[in-house]
C-alpha cells in the first residue's frame, strides 16, 4: 500500500478531486511488480504488433509509420508527416514528427525537448532491437507524458521525431565527412527542413535531444561486449570501466559531448540510476550505464574526426554537425550498442521476437523511465513530483 504524509489538508472540492485523482494515477504506474513507470506491456506490445519484421522497402515502411500513428493518435497527437530526397538520390524519405504543445509554444520563451529514434531497418533485419526498442520506447513517453499533462502543468514543449533511412548507406564504402552529412538521412531532413526553420522563426531554444538507438539488448555474461578499435585510446576511463565489468553487456550506452552536453548528461544520470536502483530492489537485476564523453572541440583535423567516426555514426551527429553552428542542440545518444553486443556480433540480422525475453523487456523498462524522468525534467513538468513520490513509496513498502 502506498504511505501519504497524514498531514494533508484538502480545502475545498476541486483540491479533494485532484488528490484522489492523483491516487489513481499513482495506482496506474504501480501496476507492475518492478516499480516501473513505463508499461512493460505496452512496450512489448508495440514492438511485436509493428515493430518486428523488417523495415527496408517502401512498403514495410508504411506498415511501420501507420503503427506509429495509431499509437500516437490513441493518445490525442497527431503525426506530421515529412518526405524529403537525400541529395542525388530518387528514393522518397518520410519522416514522422508529433508535437506536445507547451504554454510558450511558438514563441522565443519555449526551450523545447526533442525525443526522437530511426525506425526503418537493414535490409531482412526484422529491427526488434534496431530499431524497434527505440521507438517504442519513444511512443511510452509519449503515453506517459499525455497522461500526467492532465493533472499537472508542464512549461515546455516536447517533439517527438521517427527518421527514416538512417540504414541508407550504412554498408556504403564512403568518406567519413559523407557519412556525417549524408547517410542519416532522416535525422538530417528533420534538423536542417524541421527543426532549424522552426528555431530560427520563433526564436526559441532546444534544451535536450535524446536519440534513442537499440535499448532492449542485455547480456550481462563476460566476453559479450565488444568495442571499436582504439577504444582504450579514446575512452581511456570507460575502457578502464568495461574491463572491470569483465566486458560484459549489461550497460546502456550513452555518448555525448565533453563540455556542452554535461547538464543534460547529469539529469538522464541521475533519472538513469534513480530507474535503476528502484528496479533491482530485492533483486540482482542491476544494468549499469557507461559515459562517453566526445571530445569534439579537440577536434582539428579529419585525422582526429576519424577517430571518433564510430561514435559518431548515428542519428545524433544530424544535431552535432548541421548548417547554423550558432544554434546549439544539447544532446545524448543511448545505445546498447547493436551489433558489438552478444549473438549481434556474428548475426547482425539475428534481432528477430526472440530478443523479447523477460531480462530485455526489464533493461528496456529501465532506459524508458529514464528518459520520462529526464524528459519531466527538461521539460519543467510538475509531475515530478509524481515520480518521486512514486518512487519513494513502492521502495518503502
Amino acid at each position: 500500500m502506498f504511505v501519504f504524509c497524514s498531514k494533508i489538508v484538502l480545502s475545498d472540492v476541486t483540491e479533494r478531486a485532484r488528490f484522489m485523482l492523483r491516487i489513481a494515477l499513482l495506482l496506474s504506474f504501480s501496476v507492475n511488480t518492478y516499480c516501473h513507470i513505463a508499461d512493460v506491456d505496452r512496450l512489448e506490445h508495440d514492438i511485436a504488433k509493428f515493430l518486428a519484421m523488417p523495415r527496408y522497402t517502401s512498403s514495410q515502411k508504411a506498415r511501420a509509420r501507420m503503427g506509429i500513428r495509431h499509437a500516437l493518435d490513441a493518445i490525442g497527437l497527431q503525426a506530421t508527416t515529412h518526405a524529403f530526397i537525400p541529395d542525388e538520390e530518387d528514393d522518397l524519405g518520410v519522416n514522422l514528427h508529433a508535437i506536445q504543445r507547451g504554454p510558450h509554444y511558438d514563441s522565443p520563451n519555449d526551450k523545447v525537448v526533442v525525443l526522437c529514434a530511426n525506425y526503418d531497418t537493414e535490409k531482412d533485419n526484422p529491427g526488434v532491437d534496431d530499431n524497434g526498442s527505440g521507438v517504442a520506447a519513444v511512443l511510452e513517453t509519449a503515453r506517459a507524458m499525455s497522461t500526467l499533462d492532465r493533472l499537472y502543468k508542464r512549461n515546455h514543449t516536447i517533439i517527438y521525431a521517427f527518421f527514416d533511412m538512417k540504414h541508407k548507406n550504412l554498408n556504403h564504402d564512403l568518406p567519413v565527412q559523407c557519412v556525417l552529412f549524408h547517410t542519416m538521412a532522416g535525422s538530417h531532413a528533420f534538423v536542417e527542413e524541421v527543426l532549424l526553420p522552426y528555431l530560427m522563426r520563433v526564436h526559441a531554444t532546444v534544451t535536450a535531444v535524446m536519440v534513442l538507438d537499440g535499448v532492449l539488448h542485455f547480456d550481462p555474461f563476460p566476453a559479450t561486449q565488444s568495442t571499436p578499435d582504439g577504444f582504450e585510446e579514446v575512452f581511456p576511463t570507460a575502457a578502464r570501466e568495461l574491463y572491470e565489468h569483465n566486458h560484459m553487456g549489461g550497460f546502456i550506452q550513452l555518448i555525448a559531448r565533453a563540455d556542452r552536453d554535461d547538464l543534460l548528461v547529469k539529469q538522464f544520470l541521475a533519472a538513469y540510476y534513480r530507474s535503476a536502483t528502484m528496479t533491482a530492489v530485492n533483486s540482482p537485476f542491476s544494468p549499469w550505464l557507461l559515459l562517453l564523453r566526445l571530445p569534439i572541440d579537440a577536434v582539428q583535423s579529419n585525422e582526429d574526426l576519424h577517430r571518433l567516426h564510430p561514435y559518431l555514426f548515428a542519428d545524433h551527429s544530424s544535431f552535432i554537425f548541421h548548417s547554423t553552428p550558432d544554434i546549439d542542440l544539447p544532446i545524448i545518444y543511448l545505445t546498447d550498442t547493436l551489433n558489438r553486443r552478444g549473438v549481434l556480433q556474428y548475426c547482425s540480422h539475428c534481432g528477430g521476437l526472440y530478443m523479447l525475453t523477460k531480462e530485455n523487456l526489464r533493461f528496456l523498462t529501465v532506459v524508458t523511465d529514464a528518459i520520462i524522468r529526464t524528459v519531466i525534467q527538461m521539460s519543467e513538468s510538475e509531475a515530478y513530483t509524481v515520480v518521486d513520490e512514486l518512487y519513494f513509496d513502492q521502495s518503502a513498502r
